[in-house]
């Protein structure tokens, strides 16, 4: 989902992470619609809203989720709230990028506060089916005791924690430096070693003087005495804070060599692809892909596109077929990038593409302004560049672009011979005119075998807004939904281009063919070229009419004739129906199923 800031995307992203944070919450998530709460998240712009959070699951779980001011309402018998059993979240933004690394160079890294807020609440211990983050928030919420001690249930609970987050770091040890490696690492640079630390006192090195686990104890306390800092136990018992270290060395020329600064040595580029090679590592991508998502709020706007790449390429080739992903952005370059990489996956119909946009005219009012409301169009609707025009009601700017947009389609989809023509008066080759390009799109359906009754209008469309557009008649009415036609019928054209694919051939091939008394008969063309455009017209793959093809031998019951000219044909189409009326062949619909590369039939190769 595109959206410029404060067009409500990031309201998405955290209406999902609320959902998943209120039933872990002593109030029930409560507090995140009570003005009087300071942890509130109503809108000051509209705090008298009756706000809502409702959530439709597809599939196996039925129910609509609910979140309002009285919380979340489900509840077991136990008083604890449930999700969906198989919901998992994963939950990623910009501010999680920036507190990952967020030290000054004198600073040792700390990352349990990272974790308690953007891990641990997501990590769900299998055994006590409790999230690790829960425990937390119990555990510090207040300290049991038995009469003047502490109850030894409440220190076996922190020994747990201790335990469930231990197992977090392992596993996370186990794949973050694959991760990294493998998927976010330039190949100019040395590979990493990245490595967490939560070390219980009796694991931990001798000389390392950080208190990772937590514990209700005499804990270390930096005190200023006599103008210096000295680090001491305090006085009476308490919970520290827990400490989760990073050690990150590099390989260089096979030796290993600490960083003992990572936030001030490494750039900004490589300390976001480390966050999320810590964060992705915790993926389960073993499992099914059952309720598990990810939902990523402008994560990378600090990096660069060749950096952006990476994390794109991690996403739509691991990820995707393991988690739903949510991804929001206000980057366009971005939100195009990552549309055209899901385009050449042919996997456009996998994704709800869009953008939102805040609504602040009323139409039915004389245009008048209107309280803002956000409002989401499509991509299958419309570019982005349109929708902002559309969304404005700017038709005649929408209808600019939108010409626009009809000639890149059509230049993208057209062979030459339909993009050209030689004018008779001077004898020179001159491109064809968008009236020209239209009025031959009922030759190009006709020869690629695509019905022509759903793009018949766009010559009327042409007439009545393309070229009002044009030529500024800013007194001609133009209207949304004749605008919204024509975006829909060219986004018919432009998915034909779009799943166009080609094949790479040896452009010598061969139409196996079988006359009626049973002699094999091979066509043996030259398409000079060694790519072969595949159209898929209705869910069937056919090669494209639109490719010249020379013939100038022919092989029949195996000997080779050869012919005395070579023969140009306009189309391989058109070579097969002059020799299968030459031969008497019946005639087939797919050619992919006749023709040979090299001994093998093309549609093998698709």
């Amino acid at each position: 989902m595109y959206g410029e800031n404060g067009s409500g995307k990031s309201s998405i992203y955290y209406a999902l992470h609320c959902l998943f944070q209120s039933p872990l919450k002593s109030d029930a998530g409560k507090k995140y619609f009570d003005t009087s709460n300071d942890q509130n998240l109503k809108n000051i712009n509209n705090i008298n809203a009756d706000s809502k959070i409702w959530i439709d699951f597809e599939g196996k779980n039925p129910l609509i989720y609910i979140l309002d001011k009285n919380g979340y309402p489900y509840k077991f018998p136990d008083g604890s709230h449930p999700l969906p059993a198989n919901i998992n979240g994963c939950f990623v933004n910009h501010q999680f990028i920036f507190h990952f690394f967020n030290f000054r160079n004198s600073q040792k890294i700390n990352l349990f506060p990272v974790f308690i807020k953007d891990i641990l609440p997501f990590c769900k211990d299998d055994h006590s089916r409790y999230h690790i983050g829960q425990m937390y928030d119990e555990i510090t919420s207040s300290i049991i005791k038995r009469g003047r001690q502490i109850d030894p249930r409440y220190l076996s609970n922190i020994e747990y924690f201790n335990n469930a987050v231990k197992r977090v770091v392992e596993n996370i040890n186990i794949y973050v430096s694959d991760i990294f490696n493998q998927h976010f690492r330039c190949d100019v640079d040395p590979e990493l070693q990245i490595r967490l630390r939560y070390d219980s006192n009796l694991d931990k090195p001798e000389n390392d003087p950080n208190e990772y686990w937590l514990k209700y104890d005499n804990v270390i306390e930096r005190v200023k005495e006599n103008d210096s800092i000295i680090e001491r136990k305090s006085s009476y018992k308490k919970l520290n804070e827990p400490f989760i270290g990073l050690e990150i060395s590099e390989i260089v020329d096979g030796e290993t060599r600490r960083i003992a600064k990572p936030q001030s040595f490494f750039n900004e580029a490589k300390l976001t692809a480390i966050a999320l090679s810590i964060r992705f590592s915790l993926l389960n991508l073993d499992k099914p892909a059952d309720g598990r998502f990810l939902a990523l709020d402008d994560m990378l706007i600090s990096l660069d596109m060749s950096n952006r790449m990476k994390v794109i390429n991690f996403l739509l080739d691991v990820v995707v077929d393991k988690y739903r992903i949510y991804l929001f952005t206000h980057d366009r370059l971005f939100y195009s990038t990552f549309k055209k990489r899901i385009i050449i996956n042919k996997a456009k119909d996998d994704w709800i593409l869009g953008g939102l946009y805040m609504h602040d005219i009323d139409e039915n009012d004389a245009f008048k302004p209107c309280t803002p409301f956000p409002i989401f169009i499509r991509d299958k609707e419309m570019p982005l560049d349109m929708m902002e025009c559309y969304v404005k009601h700017d038709y005649p700017a929408c209808g600019q672009k939108l010409r626009k947009w009809c000639e890149e389609v059509l230049d993208k989809l057209y062979p030459d011979t339909l993009k050209k023509y030689i004018d008779p008066t001077t004898g020179c080759t001159v491109k064809s005119s968008l009236n020209d390009r239209i009025n031959c799109l009922e030759v190009f359906c006709e020869k690629e075998s695509i019905d022509f009754s759903e793009f018949k209008d766009l010559k009327i469309y042409k007439d009545n807004i393309l070229n009002t557009v044009a030529h500024y008649d800013t007194e001609s009415p133009i209207y949304k939904m004749e605008i919204l036609k024509i975006m829909k019928v060219l986004d018919k054209l432009n998915d034909i281009f779009e799943n166009r694919k080609e094949i790479r051939v040896n452009h010598a091939m061969g139409i196996e063919l079988t006359k009626p008394d049973g002699t094999p008969v091979t066509i043996c063309f030259d398409i000079k070229k060694d790519k072969l455009p595949i159209l898929n017209v209705g869910g069937v793959n056919r090669v494209s009419f639109f490719v010249k093809c020379y013939v100038k031998k022919i092989i029949e019951a195996g000997s080779s004739i050869e012919l005395p000219e070579e023969y140009v044909f306009d189309s391989i189409y058109t070579a097969y129906d002059n020799y299968c009326e030459e031969y008497g062949i019946p005639h087939t619909d797919n050619l992919l199923d006749i023709i040979k590369d090299h001994g093998e039939f093309l549609k093998n190769k698709l």
